[in-house]
């Protein structure tokens, strides 16, 4: 039997109790040590709040959304439109009061819409995507009266204001996945662009995958340079595949489809090689290759947001959306969980708690 490759110390290191032996180690059983409870609680930086709340205009309270890619993505985009209709129902906006534009990949045409919106008075235009954030910055002063939302952002302006999704809390423990079922001791992650969100998440999977198993090898994530070319993510997963990599984690929207095609036509062929899901649970996409999957949530934020916004309470800031709030997850595919053995699960929850009570903050680039 091949042997398990997990650490032991660093599974005690996450406070879990370590009675049950390794499968194929040929450890002894031991009497379940207690919790150590030793992962170092890391610095946090202060939120950038702006100096005085956003005041929407006198008339009804519009919103848009604005985004570069298909709502059909089953990830990014999707959980966006989800989280808009959220808005919609929650704040009780008319047909009239609420818009979106999907699959604006130009910059001329998103800056155009996101001026456009703002011309006709929208209180609230939400830019998906971190691509928005330099283009409300340089309009933002030309509309005092439009909160310009910017997801993944990172910039605080007079009334611009980005939504930090925290998705590295989810990345991590799909990273203590990773380091947990790999055999072959080499996993690896394809992304869309490298951006800094894309560069932190694979950093904070790395931090996982070895906190699980610090002799891990984790290669250097390989980006496509597209959200929605499939073939692309494939052959990028393909070649990783090839590189000894056995679980694969992704951040690619609409290609993501690519990436488990890749690993499914592997596991076909024989070999035992799995995908990690993000920004929406994708267990189900391909149930008999994804291990797990980090979604995000955005509908909280956004409705948090727009109420904020619609009262007059809200104060732009770069105050993180993460697994604390209740808007990043974790979620095991059900089917695949039989491939987390030992004291894994436990240290996956153990781990889980303490992100989200706020004893732990993640690793991030």
């Amino acid at each position: 039997m091949r042997p398990y490759r997990h650490s032991f110390r660093s599974l005690l290191a996450l406070g879990v109790f370590a009675g049950a032996a390794f499968a194929g180690c040929g450890r002894p059983e031991e009497t379940p040590a207690p919790s150590t409870s030793s992962i170092p609680r890391t610095e946090t930086i202060a939120p950038t709040v702006a100096k005085t709340p956003f005041k929407p205009p006198t008339g009804p309270f519009k919103v848009a959304l604005v985004m570069s890619g298909s709502t059909s993505d089953g990830g990014w985009n999707a959980g966006a439109l989800k989280a808009f209709q959220a808005i919609k129902s929650e704040l009780k906006l008319s047909d009239a009061d609420a818009a979106y534009i999907d699959k604006q990949s130009a910059p001329g045409d998103q800056e155009k819409s996101l001026r456009n919106f703002a011309t006709k008075k929208y209180a609230l235009v939400i830019g998906h995507g971190s691509e928005y954030e330099a283009m409300a910055l340089k309009m933002e002063a030309d509309f005092p009266g439009t909160l310009f939302v910017i997801s993944s952002g990172r910039q605080v302006g007079k009334n611009t204001m980005p939504i930090v999704f925290q998705l590295e809390d989810g990345a991590y423990l799909e990273g203590m996945v990773a380091g947990a079922t790999s055999k072959t001791g080499t996993v690896a992650s394809v992304g869309a662009e490298e951006s800094v969100p894309l560069k932190s998440i694979f950093k904070a999977f790395e931090a996982g995958a070895k906190a699980i198993n610090h002799d891990i090898v984790v290669l250097p994530p390989v980006y496509t340079g597209s959200w929605d070319d499939v073939n692309k993510a494939k052959q990028a997963t393909l070649a990783l595949l090839d590189k000894g990599a056995d679980v694969i984690m992704q951040d690619v929207d609409s290609a993501a489809q690519g990436v488990f095609s890749a690993v499914q036509e592997r596991s076909r062929a024989g070999k035992e090689v799995y995908a990690l899901g993000t920004n929406s649970d994708q267990n189900e996409a391909a149930p008999d290759v994804v291990l797990a999957s980090a979604p995000i949530y955005s509908e909280k934020a956004f409705v948090a947001i727009a109420k904020a916004a619609k009262a007059g309470t809200l104060v732009p800031s770069d105050t993180p959306y993460g697994m604390r709030e209740g808007v990043v997850d974790f979620v095991l595919n059900p089917k695949l969980e039989d491939k987390l053995r030992g004291p894994v699960p436990s240290a996956l929850k153990e781990a889980k708690g303490r992100i989200e009570r706020g004893d732990f903050h993640v690793p991030k680039g």
